[in-house]
């Protein structure tokens, strides 16, 4: 059983208007129902957009952490397969080797400029006694010229 109705304007209906009055209302109504709708697909349409775009840059994102993901798994592959310390081994031999090889140049250089310098003061010295024996020469020269005289 139903219970009495205590407000009865909530089941009486408005007041009766004519029917132009109430297709305008009807009308306007639907006017303001289409714009509604208008606005509400352009906010979805908007929003969907802003949404794939979203998924489009996620999308990138994944792919590019996906990239940096096996690239250094792969590093830690290398790494773990002890293949870095192999190649690190190579190149500690081959920088040993030229470091050997260096030296040995800078030994020689060494050796070469000893020589050099040694050979410089040899050529001074016998330019020294070329001098001397010029010299002498001469004065035993000028002494016979003063004898013949």
């Amino acid at each position: 059983m139903l219970a009495p109705l205590k407000n009865r304007s909530l089941i009486e209906r408005e007041p009766s208007v004519s029917l132009e009055e109430r297709v305008a209302q009807l009308e306007s109504a639907n006017l303001a129902l289409q714009n509604t709708l208008r606005q509400s697909r352009q906010a979805r349409k908007r929003s969907a957009t802003l949404a794939a775009r979203k998924i489009v840059a996620q999308d990138n994102e994944i792919s590019r952490l996906e990239t940096l993901h096996r690239a250094a798994r792969q590093r830690v592959e290398a790494l773990e397969s002890g293949q870095a310390i192999v190649e690190l081994g190579r190149r500690l031999m081959a920088l040993s080797e030229a470091n050997e090889q260096l030296a040995d140049a800078a030994r020689r250089v060494w050796v070469l400029d000893k020589s050099l310098c040694a050979a410089h003061e040899e050529c001074a010295r016998l330019a020294r006694e070329r001098d001397l024996a010029v010299m002498h020469f001469a004065n035993d020269a000028h002494s016979q010229l003063k004898y013949c005289d």
